[in-house]
């Protein structure tokens, strides 16, 4: 096997409690030829310090500092920046095992993939879950792209994934926006060949308050909603056949929306209601489909009879339902 060079690309903002232990085990990996690249998105606390202090004792680390002008231009920034054959990505408060990247290259060479996947550990305050894969499974452009859609095991994220430089020629994160990987991962994933999804769980995803998955503002959960559907409006033409899969991934982003609804400001309410009357009128003739292939328990199936209807009184039973999931789940739908 020969030892191509590996950017890992690491957005930092705000996530100063956390920031060493993730650095310590990116710099600490047993595959060595790295290029780490710290984007300080101009975080306000002492990150960037930290970043300098990282980079002064390690020469393969890169820092670069910006103006905060939200996640999407840090991932293009360090792209930019990026020499490597392979790109990483690693949230910053997240942290992954000591040997992910010799895992992941090595199975990508082994399996001639131009992306490797590897399982991960999601961390919550009281618990942990692992997800993903029992045995190594190669999968094809339409296989791949069939398992991103369904958003099980294979998630719509960049982290727990190892890439293939050429994938991201000409591509760029969309800025001023959430969900920025819904956004490009699709283009990535029909550009790629080939695909091996790893059983070994590598990647520590950080579940916390403060994130973007845990942010449930209205306009956070409408640029889910936007980069679902700007997703089925690209591939529906050319993938006739994953129009079921892409439909329902803009429906179920629809169920966090009505669930929010109510708990967002008037005035953010008021602006948001002609598009919550487009997202109705797109979604209502998919609901039967989506309830029956989303795998939703009784909340979120509860809700999705409700998104026909762009009214009050929908949105303050979503509200409710939401409410009541969040007791026992202690996160919202």
């Amino acid at each position: 096997m020969n030892s191509p060079k590996i950017s890992v690309i690491v957005p930092v903002y705000k996530v100063e409690p956390y920031l060493r232990k993730c650095l310590d085990s990116i710099v600490s990996q047993t595959y060595q030829n790295l290029e780490i690249i710290l984007v300080d998105d101009g975080s306000p606390d002492n990150c960037g310090a930290i970043c300098d202090e990282y980079a002064a004792g390690d020469e393969r680390i890169r820092v670069i500092h910006k103006e905060n002008g939200g996640v999407s231009t840090a991932r293009n920034a360090g792209l930019a920046a990026a020499t490597g054959d392979w790109i990483g990505w690693v949230d910053s408060d997240d942290w992954i095992e000591l040997d992910m990247y010799e895992y992941l290259l090595k199975n990508a060479q082994e399996q001639e993939a131009d992306i490797a996947v590897c399982s991960r550990h999601e961390v919550y305050r009281d618990r942990q879950v692992t997800l993903g894969w029992d045995n190594v499974e190669p999968l094809d452009r339409e296989t791949g792209l069939k398992r991103l859609l369904e958003n099980g095991a294979m998630q719509n994220t960049l982290w727990d994934k190892l890439w293939k430089r050429e994938l991201f020629e000409g591509l760029s994160f969309p800025e001023g926006r959430n969900y920025e990987d819904i956004a490009i991962m699709h283009r990535l994933f029909l550009r790629a060949g080939r695909v091996v999804c790893l059983p070994g769980a590598k990647y520590h995803y950080v579940q916390r308050q403060g994130s973007i998955v845990a942010d449930t503002t209205l306009n956070n959960r409408l640029d889910h909603y936007r980069a679902s559907k700007e997703r089925y409006d690209e591939m529906v033409g050319c993938w006739p056949e994953l129009e079921p899969l892409l439909l329902q991934q803009c429906v179920a982003s629809a169920v966090g929306i009505w669930c929010a609804y109510c708990y967002n400001p008037k005035a953010v309410r008021r602006a948001a209601l002609p598009r919550m009357k487009e997202i109705a009128t797109f979604c209502a003739p998919h609901v039967e489909g989506a309830a029956e292939s989303l795998g939703l328990g009784l909340a979120g199936r509860l809700v999705l009879r409700l998104i026909p209807y762009p009214k009050w009184w929908a949105f303050v039973l979503a509200g409710m339902i939401s409410k009541l999931y969040e007791v026992k789940h202690g996160r919202m739908l």
